[in-house]
């Protein structure tokens, strides 16, 4: 399972850097940005393979992440191209920050019980 994960958010990753390149309206800013949603996804999904954690943990949090991270790629996908006052981008890094500290505290309880 967890090869699977490296291996379809390489090729989820290769198909938006050349969805970016042919499609014009697809902005360079919202396919970079759009590229490292989906390199944080899949990281974070690779990490909740890794970590030992109890089957409900488990399929809980990939489902979760697989969801945020949707939402992530259609805000990315609408994002302005801009780095200032980008709420979007802000609501971007805070989603991820958000399911980094679920799997840390996931995988403290997880070991506790």
């Amino acid at each position: 399972m967890k090869n699977i994960t490296l291996i379809i958010g390489i090729i989820l990753l290769i198909a938006n850097i050349l969805f970016g390149l042919i499609i014009s309206s697809y902005q360079p800013f919202n396919m970079w940005l759009n590229s490292g949603v989906i390199v944080a996804v899949t990281a974070l999904l690779f990490a909740v393979g890794r970590i030992t954690l109890k089957d409900a943990f488990k399929i809980s949090l990939t489902f979760l992440f697989g969801f945020l991270g949707f939402i992530e790629f259609v805000l990315g996908l609408f994002a302005p191209q801009k780095f200032a006052d980008n709420w979007y981008l802000i609501v971007i890094i805070l989603f991820v920050i958000f399911k980094a500290i679920v799997l840390i505290t996931t995988n403290i309880v997880s070991k506790k019980n």
